[in-house]
């Protein structure tokens, strides 16, 4: 039994783009495209931004023979603006950027907002609490955790 030509061309057309359609990784990709173009047309019409907030701050988290190293980005911030609390599987970091202008100055413009935050960052294996160490150099906090000796190799 044939099928009519209008049903053979709708079929034709919304798979024409997955070459593998036993493939659900490409199913996927297909999908959040779509969703992608559905969400570009919406911000022109609502004319809001609907992005995430950025993630801050950025880190890098290294792995080395025997300890996690953890580096953030945090300028203009010192030891003294960062609570830093570890157990043995995760970091968090917590802060706040508060808005300065030098005393008697009226600002003009303000691209560096005041800000709180608070990040949390899962650890790939367990560490040792007690030997972490953090320094702060221009602008950088860089946080080394020691693995825990049962899981080093």
């Amino acid at each position: 039994m044939t099928q009519p030509p209008a049903l053979a061309d709708v079929r034709t057309t919304m798979f024409s783009y997955i070459r593998d359609p036993y493939d659900p990784l490409q199913a996927f990709g297909l999908f959040r495209r779509r969703m992608d173009h559905i969400f570009r047309e919406l911000d022109d019409v609502v004319g809001t931004r609907t992005q995430p907030r950025e993630v801050w701050p950025r880190v890098n988290l290294a792995d080395t023979k025997d300890a996690f190293i953890l580096q953030a980005e945090i300028p203009g911030l010192g030891v003294e603006d960062i609570d830093l609390s570890v157990t043995a599987e995760s970091l968090t970091l917590r802060g706040e950027r508060k808005e300065s202008a030098p005393e008697g100055y009226s600002v003009h413009r303000r691209e560096r907002p005041a800000l709180r935050f608070s990040r949390s960052i899962a650890l790939p294996a367990r560490i040792d609490v007690d030997g972490v160490l953090a320094e702060v150099k221009d602008g950088l906090l860089t946080v080394t955790l020691p693995k825990h000796p049962e899981d080093r190799p």
